[in-house]
């Protein structure tokens, strides 16, 4: 032994040789790290440490050895890594390789040391061989545990990732000992190792003559068969195994032989997961086995994968069966220069068209579109294949599209031919081979014109899709093509009378417009807004064009708006359409017309504002104009406005939300600025538009103004609260201040709402200091006061509580110091009988998330787990309040607790829940419809979530679903009662079975209701029970 030649340091050892004595007794594990600190901090030498194990090293008994082992291995698995000197790991090594030829029990412990030596940065050159040939050598893996095997799997793991050049040396041998200790693995955790090392073997070692051996050792679990257990902690996943051995089965061609054979076995087999795997895996080893491999296979290949085409039993398996049709013959495609290899491929894809050629001459026949998937699986595998493939294929088609007069077969042939020229997008024209579908260019554009004019429109839908696909192909079609096919295309949206070549059309424009816009700008974009424009298109137009409404139009213009210079036209032409539609004489007409257009103005701008071009336009053009329209709208002397509407200005706020969302700072800063400044000094000007407006006469955030003009603030709300936060608002304190003035004062219910919210986004993102404190100490001073004010004439309570509401929102999401005092301030007004229900309200304001203000998009603070920190403080002290108070408040506790059960995440939900459903089940009493729907809201879920918590309570709830059901007042309410009474036949048997016979009696009564969607809902929730019967039966 080596221990000889360390040093000891006499004073030392007593100051923690007492540890090392308890370790091995067994005693106590925390002197690992003290031992370890006191290596690294220089005040123990680790060869010291091993001098003094000596004695415990060397004792008869073998669980002391185990335990001096072991201690030395857990001190070097917390050195650092580059800590030992090489030195001193040579010195290990030796020491370990020497305890491994101890006795059985030590194994484990020397592995574990190994582990650790096997990722030092000094390991000598040669000693990571030493220590892999001393574990083939000594150690017997598959009798160990399941923690020492990965052990062992994991040093071989390192090793061939750090040192496997060193390892090289050791060739066939380092093959079989991974064979002999791999062997019989039968952990899912350790097989990934196991698994993953394979590849590296395969591609670094020679494994000729165990060639057969590695491939039975890794084989024999396939298919794999795993599913891992509920809440597994090690993450091994049946995909992990899947995905880990199909690249073992795929690592080497030398593995064909074995691996080819047991694919067909498994494709022939009734196990259909079996099939599906095999095919999976016969894509992965196709291209790397090559042609010579697979030559002697593709007969019996061949027919396993006709057979599940042919049949097409399942859409997966046939799928991956013609996903590895297309890797053989990639994989015979491989190496095509050699003379061999082109003769396989070429015998090959000439048996696939001798068993598929004859069925496409037979469209009347269901045998034809599997014969056309098998041979477009051939043409996408390669160019050679494409070409050989297509030069059979298209002259027999259009010869039989002539000789068959039938539109039926005809739309069969035309899919087929449509298939193909779709493959011949990938064609590699880089190469010699010219596309082989330009052989053919003559024939078939002619043919596809003819079409558009046929009389079956399934013929002409085919027309349409044959034209896009020809010009999709790189510079086959020349200009004057893409000319002629928009002039088509755009005559048969404006004339064709059947819906869906329209829409086909539509849609091969929009294909045309991202490629060749000025066609699209020149040809299309006239004659759709002169129509656009054209009044009552609705009611006056021809018979023959029933379609031309501007619904219709619109849709045309926002599809084929994917460029940015039709987006310059198409945009501004909406716009104008909008406000056209708005001063047209007021009706529901006009009202539909005008939001049809601002959705598809939406539409739009969501979807193009992330090109900086589309972005500038929506900021200088768009924007004003539709602020511009908005506020002159508000001055109108009529009885009603389209742009007095809520849904309507909805839509523009959320036009603006989108554009200001995505400004840089400069712009955004720049527009705020603009838009506070209006508001605040009722001065329209600055929009800098013609300013056609009264004088002295734009007063939005007064309450004395006229409701059209305050509801405007929605749009300053989404505009100041949609910038990013590096933008400083204006004003900020005079803003806020006549924000909440207004919030009080004002009896419009939408102003107000929008007011409230707009103080909140303000707040959530000012940034925090003295200014944040000083704004939100004045604002809730001011809404605390008139809150206690219960004899304040002109200020709502109800609509400051509201106001608060938001406030609090706002500091929680932020996550503020104060949110929770003011939470707290909302929970006492629970008992207020007047404030109660707004109060319950506020929490529902707190806990949803709206879309329209303080949002991730909208750049607001949003801590992370603010709901669940609101719910954890507030839910006690609703319960105590529920639990002590009057009868009559009782339901606002309810209301209050069933918003925040209903917005919580539910794994916080589920540990909260038991003593809960008592109170939810109490809420089902109260004859307060938001109450109730909320709470059957959430019992729905919680039925699927938490079956047994939910049974519990089972008679109480079936009792009070049942009443409900028959709930005249609200026919909401009996809709979710009958959808949770179907949830609750998903319970297990025994707890619901007793109930069966009287909820089939009762919903029975419920077929009868006045109204059509409740008879839904209850012929569903009685077919559910009644289904439960027969199951019993």
């Amino acid at each position: 032994m080596f221990l000889w030649c360390f040093t000891i340091n006499k004073m030392a050892a007593p100051v923690w040789m007492s540890g090392v004595e308890e370790f091995v007794k067994g005693h106590q594990d925390s002197v690992v790290t003290d031992i370890s600190n006191g290596i690294i901090d220089g005040n123990i030498q680790l060869l010291e440490l091993v001098e003094n194990l000596g004695p415990f090293l060397t004792s008869v008994d073998s669980s002391t050895r185990c335990r001096g082992t072991r201690l030395l291995g857990e001190v070097l698995h917390r050195l650092p890594k580059q800590y030992l000197s090489a030195k001193e790991v040579e010195l290990l090594v030796s020491f370990f390789c020497d305890r491994a030829k101890d006795h059985h029990s030590l194994t484990p412990h020397v592995l574990y040391g190994f582990s650790a030596l096997s990722t030092v940065v000094n390991l000598p050159v040669g000693y990571a061989a030493k220590i892999v040939k001393e574990i083939f050598k000594e150690v017997h893996v598959q009798s160990l545990s399941q923690g020492d095997r990965r052990t062992a799997y994991n040093i071989l793991a390192n090793f061939l990732t750090t040192r496997i050049e060193e390892l090289k040396p050791l060739g066939a041998d380092f093959v079989y000992g991974y064979i002999q200790a791999v062997d019989g693995e039968r952990d899912p955790r350790n097989l990934v190792i196991a698994f993953r090392t394979v590849k590296t073997i395969v591609q670094n070692f020679p494994i000729d003559i165990f060639a057969e051996e590695l491939f039975e050792v890794t084989s024999c679990y396939f298919p794999i068969d795993f599913n891992p257990p509920p809440n597994d902690p090690y993450g091994v996943t049946k995909e992990d195994l899947i995905l880990g051995l199909r690249h073992c089965m795929s690592a080497s061609p030398q593995f064909a032989q074995y691996c080819l054979p047991l694919l067909i076995e498994k494709m022939t087999s009734d196990i259909q997961s079996a099939k599906l795997e095999a095919f999976h895996t016969l894509s992965s080893c196709a291209e790397v086995y090559g042609p010579d491999e697979l030559k002697g296979y593709l007969g019996s290949l061949l027919s396993c994968i006709k057979t599940e085409v042919f049949t097409a039993a399942s859409d997966s398996i046939e799928l991956s069966a013609l996903n590895s049709l297309t890797a053989l013959v990639t994989g015979l495609s491989s190496s095509v220069s050699q003379k061999g290899s082109r003769a396989s491929l070429d015998g090959f894809i000439d048996d696939i068209l001798t068993e598929c050629k004859h069925h496409l001459c037979e469209p009347e026949l269901k045998l034809m579109y599997p014969s056309g998937k098998l041979l477009q699986a051939v043409a996408r595998a390669s160019d050679p294949a494409c070409y050989k493939i297509l030069k059979t294929v298209v002259p027999l088609l259009l010869e039989q599209f002539h000789v068959h007069s039938q539109p039926i077969h005809r739309r069969s042939i035309l899919d087929q031919l449509l298939g193909f020229i779709v493959i011949c997008k990938n064609f590699d024209e880089s190469k010699e081979a010219q596309n082989p579908i330009v052989e053919y260019k003559e024939s078939l554009l002619p043919l596809f014109y003819s079409l558009l004019s046929d009389a079956s429109p399934q013929l002409r839908r085919a027309g349409v899709t044959g034209l896009v696909g020809m010009l999709s192909l790189r510079d086959l079609v020349e200009e004057n093509h893409w000319l002629m096919t928009t002039e088509h295309l755009t005559q048969l949206v404006l004339d064709d009378k059947d819906a869906n070549v329209r829409n086909e059309s539509i849609t091969a424009l929009a294909y045309v417009a991202t490629n060749h816009p000025d066609v699209v700008k020149e040809k299309v974009l006239p004659l759709l807004i002169a129509n656009l424009n054209t009044e009552d298109m609705d009611c006056d137009q021809p018979a023959n064009s029933s379609h031309m409404t501007h619904d219709f139009l619109l849709d045309t213009l926002t599809a084929i708006s994917t460029h940015g210079s039709i987006i310059q036209t198409t945009v501004p032409a909406i716009a104008e359409h909008v406000i056209q539609s708005s001063e047209k004489p007021f009706s529901d007409n006009t009202i539909a017309e005008a939001q049809t257009a601002l959705k598809h103005l939406v539409t739009i701008v969501e979807g193009t504002i992330s090109d900086k071009t589309n972005l500038h336009l929506y900021y200088s053009s768009l924007m004003p104009r539709l602020l511009h329209h908005a506020i002159h709208c508000c001055f109108l002397q009529k009885e009603d406005h389209v742009f007095w509407r809520e849904a309507a200005l909805e839509l523009v706020a959320r036009i603006l939300r989108v554009v200001t969302q995505n400004l840089d700072e400069s712009n955004a800063t720049e527009l705020s600025t603009t838009v506070v400044r209006m508001f605040l000094e009722e001065n329209v000007s600055l929009l800098q538009l013609p300013n056609v407006y009264p004088s002295n006469t734009f007063h939005p955030l007064e309450p004395s103004a006229s409701w059209q003009q305050t509801q405007l603030v929605g749009l300053l709300s989404t505009v100041v609260c949609s910038t990013v936060k590096q933008v400083v608002v204006p004003n900020i304190g005079s803003l806020v201040t006549r924000l909440v003035h207004l919030s009080c004062h004002s009896s419009h219910h939408v102003t107000c709402t929008h007011t409230a919210k707009c103080i909140a986004g303000i707040l959530n993102k000012l940034p925090s200091g003295t200014e944040l404190e000083a704004i939100v100490e004045t604002t809730i001073n001011t809404l605390d006061g008139h809150l206690k004010d219960v004899s304040a004439t002109g200020v709502s309570r109800h609509r400051v509580l509201t106001v608060w509401s938001w406030l609090t929102k706002a500091l929680i999401l932020r996550g503020h110091t104060l949110a929770g005092a003011y939470t707290l301030r909302i929970l006492s007004l629970l008992e207020d009988s007047e404030l109660g229900p707004t109060a319950a309200d506020g929490f529902f304001i707190i806990m949803n998330e709206f879309e329209d203000i303080m949002t991730k998009p909208m750049h607001a603070n949003i801590r992370l787990m603010y709901r669940q920190r609101c719910f954890t403080e507030v839910l006690p002290k609703i319960v105590e309040g529920f639990n002590s108070t009057q009868p009559v408040n009782k339901q606002y506790y309810l209301t209050a607790l069933s918003y925040l059960l209903r917005f919580l995440p539910k794994q916080v939900l589920l540990t909260e829940l038991p003593p809960l459903v008592p109170l939810l089940v109490q809420s089902l009493l109260v004859e307060e419809i938001g109450l109730q729907l909320s709470t059957m809201t959430t019992m729905y879920d919680l039925i699927h979530d938490a079956p047994q918590i939910l049974g519990q309570h089972i008679d109480s709830l079936i009792l009070q679903f049942l009443k409900l059901t028959r709930y005249k007042p609200c026919m909401k309410v009996r809709i979710s009662a009958l959808q949770c009474l179907g949830m609750l036949s998903t319970l297990p048997s025994h707890i619901i079975v007793p109930y069966h016979q009287r909820v089939v009696r009762e919903l029975g009564l419920v077929l009868d209701d006045k109204k059509r969607l409740v008879r839904k809902e209850a012929v569903r929730a009685r077919q559910e029970w009644c289904l439960l019967g027969s199951v019993q039966k």
